[in-house]
């Protein structure tokens, strides 16, 4: 008797485990933006060509990561090439995605020619 409420025990909690995983798995955040969905999957130094928003292609490239002092992790984004690159930061939000963030010094920590 013992025996079957220890195994009780175990399948339940097996089930607890999956229906946990697949909720995990169902409520991971879809970027609806290519840049968050770009930062989310790169590392620094990670480059890549991503049409934007409003329909034009740019070269992106993750210039850093840092963790801000809120916690979270953040990346310093590069977008265009050249002379016309344009800093981005996204940060991580509290459901996993990312979402483009406010930098706090003007300028970026990226050094401009």
């Amino acid at each position: 008797m013992l025996a079957l409420l220890l195994l009780g025990g175990c399948a339940s909690g097996l089930g607890w485990s999956q229906s946990a995983e697949q909720t995990a798995t169902a409520a991971a955040p879809v970027p609806a933006d290519p840049l968050s969905a770009f930062v989310a999957q790169s590392a620094p130094g990670g480059a890549s060509s991503v049409v934007l928003t409003d329909g034009r292609p740019a070269t992106v490239r993750v210039a850093r990561a840092y963790y801000a002092a809120s916690g979270r992790e953040c990346r310093e984004v590069l977008v265009g090439t050249g002379t016309l690159q344009r800093a981005q930061l996204y940060c991580q939000a509290e459901g996993g995605g990312w979402a483009q963030a406010r930098p706090l010094l003007r300028g970026g920590g990226v050094p401009r020619p």
